[in-house]
């Protein structure tokens, strides 16, 4: 790799389906770059206009983008630019991307991004439900095992969750979500469609009702916001008792006799032998 021209990869974020968003950076970039790595190699030219003069376009998606790892190396290697747009959205956020970046972190070259939109952050903004403490979950497997222990997951989730999903399988996936929750009947979710676009559309209500409500298919990809748990949620028995105990040990506002009578109650063990153990744990922290 030659320190004079060092390759980079640059990840493009585009818009969800606005035009207008792509940024003036973002197009520099599209524009600027050697090589084009593309989910859509028409995406640029639509995003941008067919008179747009673009670097060459190779075409990178899921299936393929193993296979465009060495082709991305050996452009790195000359020294290349390589930029990489997926079709909406930002690349590596449950598209493709993540691939090249490691190729390309793993062998020394540097990584850059463009940052743009991501419907995940668009539908938590829109939904109305907390955003401090927020688990994305890209799209659920479609079945099996895998389904039922990732919704189970989510069942005891306690902060927020976004889901993707085509609109075609939505109702398939709120039906198995209400299934699955316990609370369904309380458990806020929102649903956004068409996100940025003209017809842009967010479904708000508790998970059952929309479960019900929600019937066809949906059009395009679709945002799923879904409210964390208010139910108590079952710890590990032996580790909250465990922390209890460790928490009434380390409780500077009893004496340690008392202590010794509280864990005695608790666990059935002798006071006597406890407040001993006790006083070997004190003078080891002194």
């Amino acid at each position: 790799m030659s320190a004079e021209a060092p390759g980079k990869l640059v990840l493009v974020g585009t818009p969800l389906g606005n035009r207008g968003d792509l940024s003036p950076r973002a197009r520099e970039a599209i524009v600027g770059a050697d090589v084009l790595f593309c989910e859509d190699t028409r995406s640029p030219l639509r995003l941008l206009g067919e008179g747009a003069t673009l670097p060459p376009r190779i075409s990178c998606f899921v299936a393929n983008e193993g296979e465009r790892v060495a082709l991305l190396l050996e452009n790195l290697q000359r020294g290349k630019v390589v930029a990489y747009v997926s079709e909406a959205g930002l690349p590596v956020w449950s598209d493709p991307g993540l691939r090249l970046v490691q190729a390309a972190v793993e062998a020394g070259y540097a990584v850059d991004v463009v940052p743009g939109p991501t419907a995940a952050a668009v539908a938590l903004c829109l939904s109305g439900l907390p955003a401090e403490d927020v688990r994305f979950l890209g799209f659920l497997p479609r079945g099996g095992p895998e389904r039922a222990e990732r919704l189970e997951s989510i069942a005891r989730e306690r902060g927020t969750v976004l889901l993707y999903e085509a609109g075609n399988r939505v109702p398939a996936l709120l039906r198995d979500l209400a299934a699955a929750l316990p609370d369904a009947e309380t458990r806020r979710v929102a649903i956004g469609r068409e996100l940025t676009k003209q017809h842009q559309e967010v479904l708000r209500g508790s998970l059952a009702e929309l479960a019900q409500t929600v019937a066809e298919a949906l059009r395009g990809e679709v945002t799923v916001v879904l409210a964390g748990t208010q139910e108590q949620v079952a710890g590990d028995p032996v580790q909250d008792a465990t922390r209890a105990l460790w928490q009434l040990v380390c409780d500077p506002g009893l004496k340690p006799r008392e202590k010794a009578k509280q864990i005695a109650a608790l666990t059935g063990l002798e006071a006597r032998a406890i407040y001993e153990q006790l006083g070997t744990l004190r003078r080891g922290g002194e």
